[in-house]
């Protein structure tokens, strides 16, 4: 609903001049001259021009009007947020380098800063895992495998069980095309293998009893295509992974170990004590001595942080590694099921100073999500500057709803460090959303992010205010954010004032910015803010409040839709389908990743009602194929108008703004109708008529795994139609779902080329 401002005057250029011709008679009844050509009707004339332009003006709202008006609605415009990156730090310095919180990095023009510390060291990383092998192809391989096999079994001394396996390494640049992702839940072991790797300048020493750490980057794309289950929904599995509170908890936990590799016989050098050092890992069966204990093969690590949650985002983990380090393997690891994963690289192999093991506790059903891109020394950052000299505000004066203003705008929330000079020094106060629940003596303030105001409350009884005389300081405060931020992959390659780093990169895109919200728009959510007053109850609450989140395009709230019956009504259930604002796998059908349902599925959870069960969904495609056939009127080009009527199927068929059949994308469960389609195709200029049978639609058939030609494809209420395959001829349209495809060549004919003549 669009904000109407008051028309203060809306009296048009002809009815001024009518009403000054009305008052001659009045005022000057001789004057009998009202044409156009008399003087003084031309004076009426210019008069009249005059005052609507007045008028024009005097209607005019100004900004600070606006703004003040909804300040008095406790309405704000959404401020920028910051767009968030993953960093990785390279230094040559044996000792490593000390990157600190906050340290300023940069993208072009756009800076970032960091969230926390890093010590980089000289080293790489390379994640890996083993996978089922393929089965054999032919004989050779088959019997490589059989001799492999006996070899292990006699080596071993016992009829032991061999499976094979093909290592995935994963690539240090995951957005190269053809990059591997690591499915860790489909490996043999359910484990993700990390190896350190030594660079010239690395000194091994060093690392004794110090922390490394890892950048993980998680693939949280949703399995294409996403499917509901049809009438008898999610299994309970399924269900629990799309409720509000299975997308915001976190993993059941990672256990983080480090390898140590059974001992060389042949070299003396590496004592058995150095091996069967105090461990509080899992023992497991690997090849002994008769002379020696079974060792144990890992070490557990001590987590000092971990941003990814137990491995369920995008994040960094800081492991400590022990005083006492396991000595550098030699060669590859053997076939025992603790050793890690062969690397087919014999110079990659070389490098491995270490291998890291994380893994899931035996009794969680849930495993690792595949994984994109491991690497070491990493850091998150986020698009922001930190204001690190004090500022002072001003001076208290003792009235309720005091406002000072901040030297920078777009704050971001809950950075703001505000003290006030009371009795007994410089007094903390805290930063709050509103003043709702404030008491008195509260010490609270707000912030308008996007304006860079703070505000104090009313006073006495909701919450105190700077007195007459205290002084008002801000300590630091961070600002930022925009839509510049989210920058490809690679772009954030300076550091400022930081010693040894020789280069930093983000491995892939920041993500998450966007610009603070214009002023008409905030005036247009005035309304529905009024009504729902930060609060989801209705299906509209639950659609605007997730388009308020930056990547999401388009949002559906479904009312008693529960996804594991979604035939039938469940009292208290609400589940919204969120469309992103793309998707680079399917731009037609785009699906979102994990990581915004969660986000979706976080914002609304605070604003339910405690009885409201709250499910996030991607949206389930219907896939059609069209097939047109058109007789192009004469003057026009065949293939531009082929191009269009193709181009505007397209877009009356997209999911999401500003197409669709009217602009907010196709509604969830309207029926797609030939004839509809077939209106559509002859509003295109330039087609006669559509020949010959016309349109054709057709929908996947997923039991006989073909096309089946049908005048409407029927849509269940959570799904939305994919237009896979679209075809616009010339003349009689094509088989639907068969695509464009050249002439046929006879069987029985050869194309040889002209022998070359010979002088």
């Amino acid at each position: 609903m669009t904000l109407i401002g008051p028309v203060l005057d809306d009296r048009t250029y002809a009815q001024l001049r009518e009403e000054l011709i009305r008052r001659i008679p009045v005022y000057t009844p001789e004057w009998t001259d009202h044409n156009e050509s008399d003087p003084g009707i031309v004076l009426l004339d210019l008069f009249a021009f005059l005052g609507e332009s007045l008028l024009y003006r005097f209607n005019q709202i100004p900004d600070a009007t606006k703004v003040a008006f909804l300040r008095l609605l406790d309405v704000q415009p959404l401020p920028a947020l910051a767009a968030q990156a993953l960093v990785r730090v390279e230094t040559e310095t044996p000792r490593g380098a000390q990157l600190p919180t906050g340290a300023q990095l940069t993208a072009g023009a756009v800076a970032f800063e960091t969230t926390s510390e890093v010590h980089a060291w000289p080293l790489d990383a390379v994640g890996a895992g083993k996978k089922a092998a393929r089965p054999a192809k032919n004989s050779y391989e088959i019997a490589q495998r059989e001799e492999a096999e006996r070899r292990e079994r006699r080596d071993s001394g016992a009829d032991i069980r061999v499976d094979f396996y093909e290592t995935v390494a994963l690539s240090a640049d995951p957005t190269a095309p053809g990059a591997e992702v690591l499915d860790v839940n489909g490996t043999l072991d359910r484990s993700l293998w990390v190896a350190l790797l030594d660079r010239p300048t690395t000194d091994t020493d060093q690392l004794r009893g110090r922390t490394v750490f890892l950048g993980i980057a998680l693939d949280e794309s949703v399995d294409q295509p996403f499917d509901l289950g049809g009438t008898s929904g999610m299994d309970a599995c399924q269900t629990a992974r799309y409720s509000s509170s299975g997308l915001r908890q976190d993993g059941p936990g990672v256990t983080w170990q480090l390898w140590q590799p059974p001992p060389d016989p042949e070299d003396s050098s590496n004592s058995k004590d150095d091996w069967n050092s105090k461990d509080d890992g899992n023992p497991a069966s690997i090849k002994t001595t008769a002379t020696a204990p079974a060792p144990h093969p890992f070490r557990t690590l001590e987590i000092v942080r971990d941003t990814t949650t137990g491995l369920t985002r995008t994040g960094v983990v800081a492991l400590t590694l022990p005083r006492q380090l396991p000595r550098r393997p030699s060669g590859q690891p053997s076939g025992a099921v603790t050793d890690p994963p062969r690397l087919d690289d014999p110079e990659t192999a070389e490098r491995v100073v270490g291998w890291l093991r994380a893994t899931r506790p035996d009794q969680s059903a849930e495993g690792i999500q595949r994984v994109r891109w491991v690497g070491v020394n990493a850091v998150d950052a986020v698009q922001a500057r930190t204001a690190t000299a004090a500022e002072l505000l001003g001076i208290g004066s003792g009235e309720a709803g005091q406002v000072y203003r901040l030297a920078q705008a777009n704050v971001l929330p809950g950075t703001v460090r505000l003290e006030v000079e009371e009795d007994g020094g410089w007094r903390s106060w805290t930063e709050v959303a509103d003043f709702t629940h404030s008491t008195a003596g509260d010490r609270h303030f707000r912030v308008e992010l996007a304006a860079g105001l703070v505000r104090f409350g009313p006073g006495g009884q909701r919450g105190r205010v700077p007195q007459i005389g205290q002084r008002i300081r801000v300590r630091t405060y961070r600002h930022g954010g925009g839509a510049g931020g989210n920058v490809p992959a690679g772009a954030v390659n300076a550091v400022t004032g930081a010693v040894g780093i020789t280069a930093v990169a983000n491995p892939l895109p920041a993500a998450g910015g966007r610009d603070a919200e214009p002023l008409d728009v905030a005036l247009d959510r005035i309304p529905g803010e009024v009504h729902r007053r930060d609060r989801a109850v209705t299906e509209e609450d639950f659609r605007e409040l997730a388009l308020r989140l930056p990547g999401v395009a388009r949002a559906e709230a479904l009312a008693l839709f529960h996804p594991k019956s979604p035939e039938e009504k469940a009292a208290g259930v609400v589940s919204v389908v969120v469309f992103p604002t793309e998707d680079v796998r399917a731009p037609g059908a785009p699906l979102p990743d994990r990581a915004l349902l969660r986000r979706v599925a976080g914002y609304l959870d605070e604003r339910r009602l405690a009885t409201t069960e709250l499910y996030v969904l991607p949206p389930e495609y219907r896939r059609l194929s069209v097939a047109v056939g058109v007789a192009v009127r004469d003057g026009h080009q065949v293939d531009a108008v082929r191009r269009w009527v193709e181009l505007i199927i397209r877009q009356f068929l997209a999911p999401v703004p500003p197409f669709g059949p009217d602009g907010a994308g196709w509604p969830l469960g309207r029926p797609v109708r030939g004839a509809e389609l077939e209106a559509v195709a002859v509003q295109v200029e330039g087609v006669e008529f559509l020949q010959g049978e016309g349109l054709r639609l057709a929908e996947w058939d997923g039991e006989n795994e073909n096309w089946r030609e049908v005048p409407r494809v029927l849509l269940r209420t959570w799904q939305v139609p994919e237009l896979v395959d679209i075809t616009v001829v010339s003349g009689e349209p094509l088989e639907p779902g068969a695509g464009y495809r050249p002439a046929p060549v006879p069987a029985d004919t050869r194309y040889v080329p002209l022998p070359r003549e010979v002088c």
